[in-house]
């Protein structure tokens, strides 16, 4: 074997027995390496871990906040991003008012001053904090909420809705009816034992009604306009009218209590409000000039008698 041949040989035989037998002297200086070396790149995520420490490896970095904080300014700016397209930005309604702190500081230490996590019990926005939370402006919805077992096993620390579950924090949307069958699904189901299992299936049901109910007030107010745009007494209408908005303005409060039950009668009492304005909005019929009784003219008769002679030729024939 040639010198330099052998030479190589001995130092990748003595790496070897570096690598194998004293992994330690390397790992001892990356925490990283404490998790990784332990995986063979075998299967597809253990061959990702691999790549993830080749490339820490590479920049000497360290198991440390620096990637993990790069996802905190990310989630940071998402809910940003999604609270100022939302109706609170409209209103102004700002980060302080339901995580407190201070916006007045331009530290972030003594703007942060005072905000508790999530996870903490005197967070206002901890799960079962969250009620009186949004109650503070919205104070129908959380006393139609506090009449609801929901809410009562919500007191109880119990798993259970809150404000957060059907609003997504920071976009605040209002659910469809198809969505509500998955969300109210998520506990009303068979699998998970929580009856009443048809519970999803109304929800979706009732808030249909309640799109049904708009689009008929929406149509008779259009009636209204038109009928007093011709001269038409409209005032008792409009009462019925005023009536049926009423009611519609207290369903989204009273959805918050979940009587399904309650909620359907008083969709069915706005209906009924309009269909008695829409009643009063009917033109009246156009009455129909009932034509006189004529005598029979001269083929009528010649039906006549000719219908005559024929029973009598009947009834002569019978006889004979």
């Amino acid at each position: 074997m040639q010198p330099r041949l052998f030479s190589i040989a001995i130092f990748l035989a003595v790496a070897g027995f570096i690598l194998v037998l004293i992994p330690d002297a390397v790992a001892s200086e990356n925490s990283c390496i404490d998790c990784h070396k332990t995986l063979s790149p075998f299967i597809e995520v253990q061959k990702q871990f691999n790549q993830i420490r080749v490339q820490h490896l590479e920049k000497n970095v360290s198991c440390s906040l620096e990637c993990h904080e790069d996802r905190v300014r990310q989630l940071a700016t998402s809910n940003y991003q999604q609270w100022s397209e939302s109706v609170h930005a409209l209103k102004g309604v700002t980060c302080d008012v339901c995580h407190q702190g201070d916006p007045k500081q331009a530290t972030k230490e003594k703007a942060h001053a005072g905000i508790l996590k999530p996870t903490d019990l005197q967070s206002p926005v901890y799960y079962t904090n969250v009620p009186k939370t949004c109650g503070n402006c919205h104070s129908k919805e959380l006393s139609n909420f506090e009449n609801s077992k929901h809410y009562q096993k919500l007191e109880a620390l119990k798993t259970a809705p809150t404000c957060t579950t059907c609003h997504s924090p920071h976009t605040f949307t209002v659910l469809n009816p198809e969505e509500f069958r998955n969300f109210c699904g998520n506990c009303h189901s068979v699998y998970k034992k929580v009856a009443p299992y048809d519970i999803p299936v109304q929800a979706e049901y009732l808030l249909g009604k309640l799109n049904k109910l708009k689009f008929n007030i929406q149509t008779a107010q259009e009636d209204i306009f038109w009928a007093k745009k011709n001269g038409t007494d409209v005032t008792k209408a409009e009462q019925y009218m005023d009536n049926a908005l009423t009611v519609q303005q207290n369903l989204a409060p009273m959805w918050h209590e979940f009587n399904l039950t309650h909620f359907e009668d008083e969709v069915d009492a706005a209906n009924r409000e309009i269909n008695k304005a829409e009643e009063l909005l009917k033109p009246a019929p156009t009455p129909i000039a009932t034509a006189p009784n004529k005598m029979p003219g001269f083929t009528g008769l010649i039906g006549i008698i000719s219908l005559l002679a024929v029973l009598y030729m009947f009834k002569k024939k019978k006889r004979d």
